[in-house]
C-alpha cells in the first residue's frame, strides 16, 4: 500500500528525489555508461575541520563509484587545484539483512568522521559492474550534508609568568637555538628534543609566526607536524630536559640535573693551568727519582769502603 506524502519519513522522502546530491545534479558517469540511482543513496553526512581550507562545501563530491554486485564504494573528494580525496565507504551487500549505515574512512587530515544511509537496491543491481568517474557538477554534495567542526588548535600562546604572548596562528616554526637538535617523531605527532651539552647562552626554541592573508585562523602546523583530530601537538622533553616559557616568543629547554660551573671562555685557562701543574709534578717526579738514585749509590760506595 503506498503512503500519502505527509507520511513518509525524511529517508523515505529523499528515496524520490536525488538528495543527498546537489539540486540539479544529474548523476551520470563521464562514460555515459553508469548512473547512480536516485533512491540508492538517502543521506551523507560530513564532519570536517574548518581550518584546512576546505571553506566551500559546495566542492564536496563524488568521483569514484566503485561496483562489483557483491558490494560497492563511494570516494568522496573536494573539488580543488589538488583535487583532494577525504573520505571512502564500502558496503558489503552480502550479509543476511541490508545495512542500513555505513561509516566513512578519511584519506584525510582535514576529514574527522561522517556516515552514509542506504536507501533501496533494487534499481543499482541494473546497473553495470566496474569503476565509475564522475565530474564534481554531476555529483556535488548538498552543501546540508556538510558540518564543518572547530576541532583544531585555533592559536599558539607563551607565557612567562603573568606575561602572556600572542596569539601566533599560520604555520609555525619552532627555530633550534645553539647545540639543541628537534627530533620530529611522526608517531603521535610527538616531539622528542635531544639536547647536547648547554652553550654559553643556554638553548632556546624561538618560535617564528607567519601570517595568511585569507580569511584562516588557527595553527596549521608546527615543523610540519599537523595536529591530531583534536588539535594537540605534544612536546615531550627527555631524560632531564624541561620545557617553560622563557621570555618573549620562546620556550626554553633546561637541564634539570646540573648546571655547569662555568662557561667556555672561563674554563679554558682552568684548564691550561691544570696541564702547566701536571707538567711541573712530572718534573718534580722525575729529580726524585734521579735524587733517590743517588742516594742509592752513595750509600752502596760508604758500605764499600768501610
Amino acid at each position: 500500500m503506498s503512503q500519502e506524502p505527509r507520511n513518509l519519513s525524511w529517508n523515505q522522502f529523499n528515496e524520490a528525489r536525488r538528495f543527498p546530491l546537489l539540486f540539479g545534479c544529474n548523476p551520470v558517469s563521464i562514460d555515459g555508461h553508469f548512473t547512480i540511482p536516485d533512491d540508492l543513496i538517502t543521506g551523507i553526512y560530513i564532519s570536517h575541520s574548518i581550518v584546512n581550507r576546505l571553506s566551500d562545501p559546495i566542492k564536496f563530491y563524488i568521483k569514484k563509484f566503485t561496483y562489483f554486485h557483491t558490494g560497492f564504494t563511494i570516494e568522496i573528494y573536494y573539488d580543488d587545484p589538488d583535487d583532494r580525496k577525504l573520505a571512502e565507504v564500502t558496503v558489503d551487500l552480502t550479509t543476511d539483512s541490508k545495512p542500513m549505515l555505513a561509516s566513512l574512512l578519511g584519506f584525510d587530515n582535514a576529514f574527522l568522521y561522517g556516515y552514509l544511509i542506504l536507501g533501496q537496491l533494487g534499481n543499482l543491481e541494473k546497473q553495470p559492474a566496474g569503476e565509475w568517474e564522475f565530474a564534481p557538477a554531476a555529483t556535488t554534495l548538498d552543501p546540508f550534508c556538510i558540518r564543518p567542526v572547530a576541532r583544531e588548535l585555533s592559536a599558539l600562546y607563551v607565557r612567562n609568568g603573568n606575561n602572556t604572548i600572542g596569539p601566533f596562528t599560520g604555520d609555525i616554526t619552532l627555530a633550534a637555538g645553539e647545540r639543541i637538535i628537534l627530533d620530529v617523531k611522526t608517531v603521535n605527532d610527538l616531539f622528542n628534543c635531544l639536547e647536547t651539552p648547554v652553550s654559553d647562552t643556554g638553548t632556546e626554541i624561538t618560535i617564528h609566526s607567519q601570517e595568511y592573508t585569507d580569511d584562516f585562523a588557527g595553527v596549521r602546523t608546527i615543523n610540519g607536524v599537523k595536529p591530531d583530530i583534536r588539535g594537540n601537538i605534544n612536546f615531550v622533553g627527555k631524560g632531564c630536559l624541561a620545557i617553560a616559557p622563557s621570555g618573549e616568543n620562546t620556550l626554553e629547554f633546561k637541564d634539570t640535573c646540573a648546571e655547569p660551573c662555568c662557561t667556555c671562555t672561563e674554563l679554558a685557562p682552568v684548564s691550561q693551568a691544570i696541564l702547566d701543574l701536571r707538567t711541573s709534578i712530572q718534573e718534580v717526579e722525575s729529580r726524585l727519582a734521579t735524587m733517590a738514585l743517588q742516594i742509592s749509590f752513595m750509600t752502596q760506595a760508604f758500605q764499600i769502603a768501610q
